[in-house]
C-alpha cells in the first residue's frame, strides 16, 4: 500500500502584510480591537512553518463553528488570514461572504471576480456559484427592463 502524502504549503513570511492588505481592502463589518488567540496562532503557524491541507480544513471548520456562535469578528479575521495564503477553499469562502454581506460589506463585483478566478482554476463549487450568480443577475436585469405594451 502506498503511503498517504500530506501536502504542505511552505512558510510565508509575508502573511501578516498580506492579511493587513486584505483587511484594508475588505474591512470587516464587525471590527474589533481584540487579539484573538486563534488568529495569532494561525498567523504564526503560516509565517514560521507553513500549513497542511488538514490544518486549513480544521481552520475552515472552526470558522463555521464561530459563525454559528455569531462570533463574527474572529471568524472574519480567520477567513482573511486563510485567504491571504491564496488557498482556493479559503478564497471561495471569502467570495461567498463578500456576496452574502454578513461579515464584510456586500461586494458583488469582488465576489464575481473571485468566483471567476476560482472557476477558471477548476474549483467546482465556485463554478456552480458563478452560474447561480449569473442566473440571479440575468433575472434581475430582465425585471428592470420595462415591458412594451402590445397593440
Amino acid at each position: 500500500m502506498k503511503p498517504i502524502e500530506i501536502q504542505f504549503s511552505p512558510a510565508n513570511p509575508d502573511i501578516i502584510q498580506n492579511f493587513v492588505e486584505l483587511e484594508e481592502f475588505y474591512p470587516p463589518l464587525h471590527e474589533s480591537e481584540n487579539d484573538y488567540p486563534s488568529v495569532k496562532a494561525w498567523l504564526k503557524q503560516i509565517r514560521l512553518e507553513g500549513f497542511s491541507e488538514e490544518m486549513m480544513k480544521e481552520i475552515i471548520l472552526y470558522y463555521f463553528r464561530l459563525i454559528k456562535k455569531e462570533k463574527y469578528e474572529e471568524s472574519a479575521q480567520l477567513i482573511l488570514v486563510s485567504c491571504a495564503t491564496h488557498h482556493d477553499n479559503a478564497c471561495y469562502i471569502l467570495a461567498r461572504e463578500l456576496f452574502r454581506g454578513l461579515l464584510f460589506e456586500a461586494n458583488p463585483s469582488a465576489s464575481f471576480g473571485m468566483f471567476s478566478t476560482l472557476a477558471r482554476g477548476g474549483h467546482a463549487e465556485a463554478l456552480c456559484d458563478l452560474a447561480l450568480f449569473l442566473q440571479k443577475w440575468n433575472y434581475r436585469k430582465k425585471e428592470q427592463i420595462p415591458r412594451q405594451k402590445t397593440l
